[in-house]
This record gives C-alpha cells, structure tokens and sequence, in this order.
C-alpha cells in the first residue's frame, strides 16, 4: 500500500465519553519524540506534572540498564529507545490517515464478549492466576514495556475464539473506515496480562498493523489505566475502557501508550490488527492472516 502524508487538522473538538483531551501534545506525559533526560527544554512536563515524570522516566530507563547492561550514554536499551523515539517522530508524519481523530471508542456485540467471557473465565481458573500464565517473550532490551520490572503474562486464544474476533472487528473497522474496500488480517495478538506496575510507553505500530484494536477482557484494578493517544489533532486523549469494550485506532500513524504505572492486580487485552485495502491499490494476499504470537511485541 502507497502512503503519502496527510496533515490533519482540527481546530475544534467536541469531546465526548470516548475520551478526555488534555491541552498538552507530545513530551509531556513521558518521551515521545525527545528523550527527557537528554533535553534542555523540560519547561512542558513540569509544568503538567512537575519532575515526576523525568524522574520516572530516569528510573524507567536504569531498570533496562540494570537488567541487560552497559550506561545510558551506551547500551543496547537506550539504542532502543532511540529507535522507538525516532518512529514517533518520523513515521506519522509519512503516513495516511482514514480517519478525522485517529481512534474511536465501542464495544464487542453481546454474543462475542458472552463468548470471550466464558473462556476467560477458565483461563482465571488456574492456581496462582495470573502468575501461572506463560511469562511473555520480549526482545532483548526492548523498552516498550518495563519487563524488567515484572513478566508481563500471555495465554492463546482458541481457534474457535479468534475467528469471532477477527469478523467481529472486521465489521467495527469497515464501518469506521468506510472507504476501505476491505481489510486484510495482520495480527490477532494476546492475551496480554499486564501486571501491577508496568508502563507501555508511547509508540507506533510497524506496517502491516494498521487499523488495530484494543479489547479489555480483564482488569483489576485500583484506579483507571488510560491509553494515552496522540490524536490527529496534536493532543493527548486519556481513553478508559472496561471489559468488553473495544479501542479502535490508527496504529501507524497515533502515538498511543499507558504512560501511568498500572496500579492493581493486572489488565488483560487482546490486540487485533488489519491493514486497510482500496480498490486502486494492489492487495498483496500473502498477507492474509499471517498473525502469529510472536510477531508484534510493540502492540498494546
């Protein structure tokens, strides 16, 4: 698929339940484009938060240090981050947008969260849960998540599972993004257990994983765990979901991540991604659900 830059620009926007916009952008809540802790310019962050923020981010990136080796000045975690703080900035901008904000708010239909809730309920079943649940696998200092801290927990979906999600979601995003003929299948990825503590800090997703969604299955927690978006307007938007509820967005092109340590027992998601196709564009069909659980690491 072809991407050309579109700039997107809204000079006003009506908010609704589906979100609450902040009147801040990017680098504030947490690096998104520069590092905090090699800017001279820090007047944003502390003016929202104070030095909260540069001092957890400092802490965030000598956790990675301390687990995979080296200095700030020179490791494989702040090349990482590096790269991740490049795509922020880069990769938006090079992009389509299909939609006017970049992401929307709703909910599985009553028969595939009925569905998704008995699984889950057996899944919950085992001893020690979520603790017995199969530590996730990231890449050597990946910094998307602060594993170091604590294993974030996965368990597969059954077959029978994952095609309701797939149609389910194929349905929401053809209605979303109207002007897609249709929608090839990138990744269904999860369930992912995050656990009490973990950050996800803001990033974008790689092509093929486009037009995405976020399904809550599970949370227990002590107070909300927003996804922090940068919408196609320049600002952040706190988005708060309960299970059952669906986070549709664009993840190539909206920085998106859960800057604000996760306070409780753990939340649960599933992830599901497709990449848009257009009756003039070539659909490469070797594409067609080539989702594994191995392949998207830097997915909510």
């Amino acid at each position: 698929m072809k991407m050309k830059a579109v700039i997107a620009a809204a000079a006003s926007l009506l908010l609704t339940s589906t979100a609450s916009a902040q009147n801040f952008g990017v680098d504030v809540s947490f690096p998104i484009h520069y590092n905090f802790l090699a800017s001279d310019d820090l007047s944003a962050t502390n003016e929202v938060f104070g030095n909260d923020r540069v001092e957890l981010y400092s802490k965030y990136m000598d956790g990675c240090i301390k687990r995979y080796g080296g200095h700030r000045a020179n490791s494989l975690c702040s090349h990482n981050e590096a790269d991740r703080l490049r795509l922020n900035l880069e990769q938006p901008k090079l992009q389509t947008n299909y939609t006017e904000i970049g992401f929307k708010k709703t909910k599985l239909s009553d028969e595939a969260w009925s569905m998704l809730q008995t699984f889950w309920a057996g899944v919950k079943a085992k001893e020690n849960f979520p603790d017995s649940l199969w530590p996730e696998a990231w890449p050597k200092a990946n910094t998307y998540v602060n594993h170091w801290e604590s294993d974030s927990k996965m368990h597969p979906l059954d077959t029978k599972l994952r095609q309701v999600l797939w149609d389910e979601i194929e349905k929401k995003m053809q209605e979303w993004i109207p002007t897609a003929s249709s929608f090839s299948k990138s990744s269904l990825y999860g369930v992912r257990v995050y656990r009490e503590g973990h950050i996800l800090a803001p990033h974008v997703d790689r092509d093929p994983l486009i037009s995405s969604a976020i399904i809550n299955i599970d949370q227990e927690v002590t107070e909300p765990w927003p996804l922090e978006v940068i919408g196609h307007d320049g600002f952040a938007h706190n988005i708060t979901i309960s299970p059952g509820e669906v986070i549709l967005y664009e993840s190539h092109s909206i920085i998106h991540g859960r800057p604000f340590a996760l306070k409780g027992s753990y939340y649960a998601n599933a992830f599901v991604h497709f990449k848009p196709d257009f009756e003039a564009e070539e659909v490469d069909s070797s594409s067609e659900d080539s989702s594994s659980d191995d392949d998207s690491r830097d997915e909510l």
